[in-house]
């Protein structure tokens, strides 16, 4: 990622993107979840969670077929401007809709490959930052972690196709134990594809597969 001297803007792989207070920034958690993923042109692609819409262009730009959605009105814009800026690269549909977690899918609307970078830090009353609440919808992820994660994973078996995969973030400072019975109750394949340590946890790129 390459900052402009505006710095509302940065660039990554060709792309432009704007920036905005309202939206979660990419960070290392964003590109160790691009880096880990395996798209190619002509699949289906649902990004939940999209932010400025790094993941979802970047899916775009090798040629997959593109639903992005976020909860946060001030992402679902900031992704249509980056989308527009941006569109004389992108090879594959790029759709973007409002809505939390799986609500803006149509009903028998199903994906090869599903991606979500949720709230993934244990989060107290002491944690929330408030103002907007835009950033604590980003970050939060209640007393475990894995509160929204959990609701992800209750009903993506709906939404992906049979073989299709599903990458996700999760952190060592949630409850890993809990996450995988959860994985294991709905019958799903796992493994852990990517991770890195930083100085008080480590990050991980989960992938699911539905058999």
């Amino acid at each position: 990622m390459k900052k402009d001297k505006n710095t509302n803007f940065f660039h990554f792989k060709g792309l432009t993107l704007e920036i905005h207070p309202e939206v979660y920034n990419p960070a290392e958690d964003t590109f160790l979840l691009i880096e880990a993923l395996d798209v190619v042109k002509g699949k289906s692609v649902l990004e939940i969670g999209t932010g400025c819409g790094i993941i979802s262009l970047d899916c775009a730009r090798i040629g997959a077929n593109v639903v992005c959605t976020d909860i946060n009105p001030f992402a679902v814009d900031l992704t249509k401007r980056n989308y527009s800026r941006n569109k004389h690269l992108v090879k594959g549909d790029f759709d973007v809709r409002k809505g939390d977690l799986f609500k803006p899918i149509k009903n028998k609307e199903v994906f090869d490959i599903i991606i979500f970078n949720p709230p993934y830090l244990p989060t107290e009353k002491k944690d929330i930052v408030g103002g907007s609440g835009w950033f604590d919808v980003a970050t939060n992820g209640g007393a475990t972690g894995i509160k929204i994660t959990t609701r992800f994973i209750d009903e993506l078996t709906d939404y992906l196709k049979q073989n299709g995969k599903s990458y996700f973030i999760f952190s060592s400072l949630s409850d890993s134990d809990k996450l995988e019975s959860l994985i294991k109750k709905k019958k799903f394949q796992f493994n852990v594809v990517s991770c890195r340590s930083f100085d008080f946890e480590t990050i991980s790129v989960y992938c699911l597969t539905k058999k």
